[in-house]
This record gives structure tokens, C-alpha cells and sequence, in this order.
């Protein structure tokens, strides 16, 4: 089971040095990949700025989109930002994309809310004959590798014809461990080669210290959701053991790599997930 660890670039508070250090820190503990997350109407750090950023102060680090909601920009928009991402690391970076779930990030951006699902298909489409007709005069490197979000029948649909694999929400084990066969009972039926690449979510504290903090960020985070937000609060591993359990029952569930979200923008969070869970 490969550990990967999230940037906290959309916690509030958290600075942009913050945001390079912890590359930095990220990858010299060990961590198979670094990861950025998207919300527009949030305060924070944009997605693909950070994993630039973060491409020019490592060399080893996967830094990969997890996610990047696709339907609020354009397929060509996205794929130059994307190509420029993997070519400022050297080919180090995996594309994670979802249609979104919040309408307000699509209010903002002037976009329609209810037809994301056909537009994502669109974009995925125009993506894949990007990747296969890597024009350099356009974009400076081909379109990466695909990680596709979600738990719905479209999405195990999307991943099979058109990613490498499928990156689930930080939804408990049990949660995601079906969706996750769907996808590699699908991947099969299709006749796709080999076996998908399955990432799980996982947010995560560690610390009394920052408990306050971590717990208030999840609470405001999820306030959309209601009574439900302080479920996510209860259901958020903060103990070296829960953290461990966690990583037991993913890799019991089939998971390839599980990448922990940051709920408090401390440095020391990178150091205190590595003495868990790196030898």
C-alpha cells in the first residue's frame, strides 16, 4: 500500500510558503505522492498553482489532482494547464477529475450546475484525443494519466473507458470498498489490460494540539451538510491507531494508495503521519 499526503491548500490560513514546505517535507519522508484539491467558492490555494509550484522543489514526489473539478473550466484550458503541470515535473503528475458536487463553485464560475455530468463526459472525450494526438506546438507535454472521482455508476463508466483508474471520496472503508469492485468488476468485463489504479481519501489529524483547529476546519468544511458535518468530525481519524486501521481496512479493500488529507495546516502533521505510517 503506497501512503500519499495531501497539501493543505484549501484550509484556511494555510500560506503559500506553507504550501512549498510541505512538498518539500512530503517527499524527503517518503510519501509516494502529494496531492492537491479544488474548491472555488473556499478560501485557499488553486489547485494546480501549488502541484507548479511544488513541481519546481522536488523530483521525485508523484503530484497528482485529487480532484479537480473538470467542468469548471474548458477541455482545452484544462488540458494546457494540465500538460504544463506535467512538463514543469517532468512527467511526474496524475490528472484526478470529477464533475463536482458543489453548486455555489458553479455559480461562481458562470457554469451550468445540472448539466456537469454531459459536459464532463465532453471533456473527457476531447481529453483522450488530446493525449493521443499530442499536438507540441500547443501543448508542451501530452495530457497525463487519468485518475476519475465519485461514486456513481458513471463514474466506474468513466474510469473504464477512459482512465487509469478511480480515486474515491473520504468516505469511510466500508463506504467505498463496493464501489471499488465495481470498478475492477468493470474494468474486467471491458477487457481493459492489467488492473485499475484505486486511491482512496482519507483525512486525518494528529495531535491534541491541533484538535480544535482540525475538528473546527471538517465542521465548516462539511457545513453544507448539515447535522451530518459533525459525523465527518467523529469519523476523522486522529490517533496513530485509527490511522493505522484505516490504511488495513483500504489495502483489505483492494485500494493501491491511500493519500491523507490534512485537516490542520501545521508542517509538523507531515512528520507526525510519516512516524505512523513510513518505516
Amino acid at each position: 500500500m503506497k501512503i500519499g499526503i495531501a497539501f493543505p491548500n484549501t484550509v484556511p490560513g494555510a500560506s503559500g510558503r506553507l504550501q512549498i514546505d510541505w512538498a518539500v517535507r512530503a517527499e524527503s519522508r517518503g510519501f509516494s505522492t502529494v496531492a492537491a484539491t479544488q474548491r472555488l467558492c473556499y478560501p485557499g490555494h488553486e489547485p494546480l498553482a501549488v502541484l507548479a509550484a511544488a513541481a519546481a522543489v522536488t523530483s521525485r514526489i508523484t503530484l497528482t489532482t485529487n480532484i479537480l473539478v473538470a467542468p469548471l473550466t474548458t477541455a482545452a484550458v484544462l488540458a494546457k494547464e494540465a500538460a504544463t503541470v506535467s512538463s514543469l515535473a517532468g512527467g511526474r503528475f496524475l490528472l484526478g477529475l470529477g464533475p463536482g458536487v458543489r453548486a455555489d463553485d458553479f455559480e461562481a464560475a458562470r457554469r451550468d450546475f445540472g448539466s456537469r455530468g454531459a459536459a464532463f463526459d465532453r471533456q473527457l472525450a476531447e481529453l483522450a484525443r488530446l493525449r493521443e494526438h499530442h499536438d507540441p506546438g500547443s501543448l508542451p507535454a501530452p495530457v497525463p494519466p487519468l485518475l476519475i472521482g465519485g461514486l456513481s455508476a458513471a463514474a466506474v463508466r468513466r474510469t473504464v473507458r477512459w482512465a487509469e483508474g478511480w480515486t474515491a471520496p473520504g468516505l469511510t472503508p466500508d463506504r467505498i470498498a463496493p464501489a471499488a469492485e465495481q470498478v475492477r468488476e468493470a474494468w474486467a468485463a471491458a477487457g481493459r489490460e492489467g488492473r485499475p489504479r484505486l486511491v482512496a481519501l482519507s483525512r486525518f489529524w494528529l495531535g491534541e494540539e491541533v484538535a480544535r483547529e482540525a475538528a473546527g476546519f471538517v465542521r465548516e468544511y462539511f457545513g453544507v451538510l448539515g447535522d451530518e458535518a459533525d459525523a465527518f468530525v467523529a469519523k476523522t481519524p486522529r490517533t496513530p491507531e485509527q490511522v493505522r486501521e484505516q490504511v488495513t481496512a483500504l489495502a483489505a479493500a483492494g485500494f493501491d494508495e491511500v493519500v491523507f488529507h490534512p485537516t490542520a495546516a501545521h508542517l509538523s502533521q507531515v512528520d507526525r503521519l510519516a512516524d505512523v505510517l513510513i518505516p
